[in-house]
């Protein structure tokens, strides 16, 4: 798809400052919001993050569950690499490759996961895709921006697009930036998550929002 093509380019691009300004937009948070997921998604024997990123959700399923042999796929080869790096003292993996079509055999893969990834994709295309690969039973962990009262959403995006956006522009070129922007408006909050998921034949099991309900943890179980 053309948007993974450009995602693929933005996140080779930013590999380096990635981690910093993560940080910076959530204030430090995002490792306690990713301890949240991964404590509440059961990894079972094979986890898959989707979207790895630079691997931190890796490093925190091999901290919680030792036992597991989890995968990192991402389409950026850059951030693969950098993943790779953080994690070269655990039995962990990492694999180049869309959420669209995952390079696992049906029904094979005990959970996934998807940190600030979500929003990214074509929800319905995505959950398709992973209802394949996933064992009955088996779990999806959903980290990701959600959408709150009208009030404080235009707020927040206020804040990142105006009082944000120079410090933005500075790590992320505006194409770059441009592109998070556009991701933030097609977050979903928790009932659009639940609803979605319902549909597929999935039962949620954990939905709990953060931050002013700027953000939603959601775990749900393939029945």
């Amino acid at each position: 798809m053309a948007q993974e093509k450009l995602a693929e380019s933005i996140f080779d691009s930013v590999v380096k400052r990635y981690d910093r300004f993560l940080r910076s937009v959530t204030f430090g948070l995002i490792d306690k919001w990713q301890k949240i997921l991964v404590k509440n998604t059961p990894a079972g024997k094979f986890p898959v993050d989707v979207g790895t990123g630079t691997g931190e959700v890796v490093k925190k399923i091999k901290q919680e569950y030792a036992d597991s042999l989890p995968i990192g796929v991402d389409v950026s080869l850059n951030m693969l690499k950098r993943a790779k790096e953080k994690n070269a003292d655990s039995s962990s993996f990492f694999l180049k490759a869309s959420a669209y079509k995952l390079p696992f055999k049906n029904n094979h893969i005990s959970s996934i996961y998807a940190s600030l990834v979500f929003r990214h994709l074509n929800g319905e295309e995505f959950i398709k895709e992973i209802s394949r690969v996933l064992t009955k039973g088996g779990y999806v962990g959903i980290l990701d921006i959600s959408k709150p009262s009208k009030l404080l959403f235009n707020a927040m995006f206020f804040i990142a697009n105006k009082i944000f956006r120079p410090l933005g522009e500075r790590i992320f070129s505006k194409e770059e930036y441009d592109y998070f922007m556009e991701s933030v408006i097609n977050s979903k909050n928790p009932g659009e998550l639940k609803d979605l998921f319902n549909r597929f034949g999935y039962k949620d099991i954990f939905i709990k929002s953060y931050f002013l309900g700027l953000v939603v943890i959601a775990v749900f179980r393939k029945e």
